[in-house]
């Protein structure tokens, strides 16, 4: 092969093989691609086997990427943090190559959703896709933040979906959607309780508030050791901004089950 040629090759590819800056937390964004279609024969506006196929992909995922230390499921979007500053040593996961990393996260999600879909038998039509989005952000508190907005995000997508596919037994979409225009969350919520006799709050909670993975500590013989811990009912992260930063700056957090009021 001609030098000459191998190297123009190679500085084609290089053009666009970017890396992420080092030390700094990466977001990892897989979402469902067109998951309306896909999930268009499952029950609405919640799935529990659909829920079951999300939450198992966030393990599997959290599981594969080295130095994830946080996922956040909801809806058909899985957000991973990731940390590669622990210590001088700590080496990026594949270099911080932005496309490897999008290529191996959507692979990996696909294939085990499917597989999982498969073994659950869930409704799906075709065979679902993901994508990937990686991007990085400057601190830890802009991760939590980062985090806090998905959750804030997921709160008006559920209460959405739950008025649009509670409320299309009565009144058709177009009703529905003036009905709800300009309104808050909390009117949407005292919406569907008028006209559906529904209470939000009766929604399993991993469905209001999304769900979270993180590590903790674990006995295993006479050691310690972290394990990835799935958490249905995370805390409104705007009232416990503790949780997430404890997670994020020791990499684990103690087992806790606590109860919070509201969404």
């Amino acid at each position: 092969m001609s030098n000459k040629l191998k190297d123009r090759i190679e500085r084609y590819q290089a053009v666009t093989d970017h890396r992420l800056l080092d030390r700094v937390p990466l977001i990892i964004c897989v979402n469902g691609r067109s998951f309306s279609k896909a999930t268009q024969l499952l029950d609405k506006p919640y799935c529990p086997k659909f829920a079951e196929c999300m939450l198992s992909t966030t393990l599997r995922l959290c599981s594969d990427v080295e130095g994830a230390l946080f996922a956040y499921q909801h809806n058909d979007e899985i957000v991973i943090v990731v940390r590669n500053d622990q210590n001088s040593d700590t080496n990026p996961w594949y270099d911080n190559k932005l496309q490897k990393i999008c290529s191996v996260t959507s692979a990996i999600a696909t294939m085990h959703f499917n597989e999982h879909a498969a073994k659950v038998d869930l409704n799906v039509t075709g065979s679902p896709i993901f994508t990937s989005q990686v991007f990085a952000v400057p601190t830890l508190g802009e991760a939590v933040n980062t985090i806090i907005y998905k959750q804030q995000q997921n709160f008006h997508t559920s209460i959405q979906s739950a008025c649009l596919y509670e409320l299309i037994k009565k009144y058709d979409k177009n009703n529905i959607k003036e009905m709800m225009a300009g309104l808050s969350v909390d009117e949407k919520v005292d919406l569907l309780h008028q006209e559906a006799d529904i209470n939000f709050n009766d929604y399993p909670v991993s469905f209001r508030r999304g769900a979270a993975a993180y590590k903790v500590p674990v006995v295993s013989g006479e050691s310690m050791r972290n394990k990835w811990h799935l958490n249905l009912e995370p805390p409104i992260f705007t009232k416990d901004q503790s949780f997430l930063s404890n997670i994020f700056k020791n990499g684990a957090d103690i087992f806790r089950q606590e109860s919070f009021n509201g969404r």
